[in-house]
């Protein structure tokens, strides 16, 4: 029997496909057979310590080629297991990457099992399940390469957009910043030979860069464009660091130039270095890096907001596998079910009624895309 979109959101979730475990398999394994049972022409491919799978429908020889492209694999999470349970409501399937990007993978099955159905539309469908999406994209770019088929013409990414299409997505780049100290007893020691508090002005000069950015490049969410993640200092609370590194990258959409943003950042740190007499902290650029991607397929995205006129625009805040089919010449759109702001924490969920508004709008919108005109414009 198949599966609902809800059923099965909810029994990939149970695999627990978080990255390098054996619960991506596990997942594989059940998304795949849901394909299998559509009667289509099937792939699984081994990538790395896990499998991907390529599941394509033709309805036509000539005609569009629609690609539709998701990781199955999540992030690691963190769970506190002190903390109280939220309540659980009803109307939602709970579990780690339920809204990125699990739910659209389940909706995306429904969509193409009634498409199959139909014999009145042309080209071919196919569903890319990939590992590794926030890994640079090789997944994807591994499939791409690896399969005899017609060039896609479009590719969709059910990234989980909050009721918004996408058409561009952010870049990220990784960077250090390294400061020396000097080693003694911490009563003797001062701002300048602490690294510690070297580090701590450094967060404050990446938090005053980014409120400058975002005053300069506004947007309606006011998501963050530099993101302080990680600080070392010390090895002793009654030492002074004889050392510190500060980690931290920038997330920009393709309007910002990436040079901008750093000429921002390092004026911020040469100011309040210089302000506190302490020498400029050095630089080392970290892995992996992903450029924004803007190769937006702008006449897609307008038929999906005319089956749903309430789906707003937006560019992805986040580096997605769009970056890859950027590279193989490929137009894309990003749109799924759920909230970015719900994924990699505690009770993440998505709405039955997001899965069910996605697919509806989705198959709407392919049917429309694979019987007329518009995907020849």
């Amino acid at each position: 029997m198949n599966l609902s979109p809800t059923e099965l959101t909810s029994q990939l979730a149970e695999r627990l496909p978080i990255r390098h475990s054996p619960g991506v398999s596990d997942a594989l394994a059940l998304a795949g057979a849901e394909l299998a049972r559509l009667g289509l022409d099937h792939d699984v491919r081994p990538y790395g310590d896990a499998q991907q799978i390529t599941a394509t429908h033709a309805f036509s020889a000539a005609g569009p080629h629609v690609i539709v492209n998701a990781h199955i694999d999540i992030e690691p999470f963190l769970y506190d297991h002190a903390a109280t349970p939220a309540p659980r409501e009803p109307g939602r399937v709970y579990g780690p990457g339920t809204s990125d990007m699990l739910g659209g993978i389940a909706a995306t099955i429904g969509v193409l099992r009634g498409l199959s159905t139909r014999d009145d539309l042309m080209g071919r469908i196919t569903v890319q399940l990939v590992v590794g999406a926030h890994q640079g994209g090789a997944g994807t770019t591994a499939l791409l390469s690896g399969h005899d088929l017609p060039a896609a013409d479009l590719a969709v990414i059910p990234e989980p957009t909050g009721g918004h299409v996408c058409t561009a997505a952010y870049g990220l780049a990784r960077y250090q910043l390294r400061s020396t100290g000097e080693a003694g007893t911490m009563a003797m020691a001062t701002d300048r030979t602490n690294a510690a508090t070297h580090a701590a002005t450094a967060l404050l000069a990446l938090n005053a860069a980014d409120q400058e950015l975002r005053r300069l490049y506004p947007t309606r969410q006011q998501f963050r464009y530099v993101l302080p993640g990680l600080l070392h200092a010390g090895h002793d609370a009654a030492e002074p660091a004889a050392g510190a590194v500060v980690e931290f990258a920038v997330a920009l959409p393709p309007l910002l130039p990436h040079e901008v943003a750093l000429d921002v950042v390092r004026r911020h740190l040469s100011d309040r270095f210089e302000a506190g007499g302490f020498p400029l902290p050095s630089w080392e650029s970290g892995h992996p890096r992903f450029p924004a991607t803007d190769l937006g397929h702008r006449a897609f995205a307008e038929v999906l907001r005319t089956v749903n006129p309430a789906l707003g625009w937006c560019q992805y805040p986040c580096p997605s596998d769009a970056r890859a089919f950027q590279d193989a010449g490929v137009a894309v759109v990003l749109y799924g079910p759920g909230e970015l702001s719900r994924t990699r924490r505690p009770g993440e969920y998505v709405e039955a009624g997001e899965l069910e508004e996605f697919a509806g709008t989705l198959g709407s919108a392919l049917a429309r895309w694979l019987t007329t005109t518009e995907a020849r414009r």
